[in-house]
């Protein structure tokens, strides 16, 4: 029997893809979403080679007032079987609070915030059609701890992390499983979009590829996880300082973070 269709967000490059393709090499049909029309035509031609063409894509900017309702009203006009949903798209800013401009921390709080909350309440009732379907939200290590220079983004991450949560206990015994991945480091070009090019020689140390990121977290969301820190070294990371306490915690991270930034 034929699988049903995974929507992912931000599919166009790094994390985004490696899941279009992954979920492709699965057998779902693939609906691939992102604003960057040539490398979203790159991700849908390979998932297409991997599913038997089935794989489309819609190419929108989400932090638009209207995409999630243009995006929502393109999949009803095919009513393609949705039965995986991947709120992968997002974005970081790096800097102190009152440096960056307000409408950056509040386009960076839509798109990590809200377009998951908009994509995933409108395609529930999709979702509810399938006996079985998957919410896979992207979290990330951020989440687990505050940190200076990165407020808005682990703020924003927090939130994904206990939403997602949140969400599983909701839909227990509905067929719909929610799942929360939270990488460290990827090396998906995040310190470049976010402007944290001093922070490479650490990313490239400890940062891991999008492919084993996504295969570990498609893993966990088939198996019927709630969350999953990819990578051995970032599972004793997070077990290590959950041993600590937070403050002191957060406050040596912080002031590598500062440090980095120059003061």
């Amino acid at each position: 029997m034929e699988k049903g269709y995974a929507l992912v967000t931000g599919a166009s490059q790094g994390l985004g893809r490696a899941f279009a393709i992954g979920l492709a090499e699965r057998g779902f049909g693939i609906v691939a979403v992102a604003r960057t029309t040539a490398k979203l035509a790159e991700t849908v031609a390979e998932c297409g080679k991997l599913n038997g063409a089935r794989a489309t894509a819609i190419e929108a900017d989400l932090v638009a007032p209207d995409a999630v309702e243009k995006l929502v009203q393109q999949i009803e006009a095919t009513d393609l079987p949705i039965t995986v949903l991947v709120n992968n798209a997002g974005e970081a800013i790096w800097g102190r609070f009152a440096d960056k401009p307000l409408d950056d921390h509040l386009r960076m709080m839509r798109l990590n915030m809200s377009v998951p909350i908009e994509l995933t309440h409108r395609l529930l009732p999709r979702l509810r059609k399938a006996p079985k379907a998957y919410v896979l939200n992207v979290g990330s290590m951020a989440g687990y701890n505050a940190f200076a220079t990165l407020g808005t983004y682990s703020g924003s991450k927090s939130f994904i992390v206990r939403w997602s949560r949140s969400l599983r206990m909701e839909l227990s015994g509905t067929g719909i499983q929610v799942c929360c991945v939270c990488p460290g480091s990827v090396t998906t070009g995040f310190t470049e979009r976010a402007g944290m090019q001093v922070m490479d020689d650490l990313a490239k140390r400890f940062g891991h590829p999008p492919k084993p990121v996504a295969e570990a977290a498609l893993n966990a969301l088939f198996a019927g996880k709630a969350e999953v820190v990819p990578g051995f070294f970032n599972k004793v990371t997070v077990l290590v300082l959950g041993l600590l306490p937070e403050a002191i915690v957060e406050r040596v991270a912080s002031s590598i973070y500062l440090k980095k930034l120059g003061g």
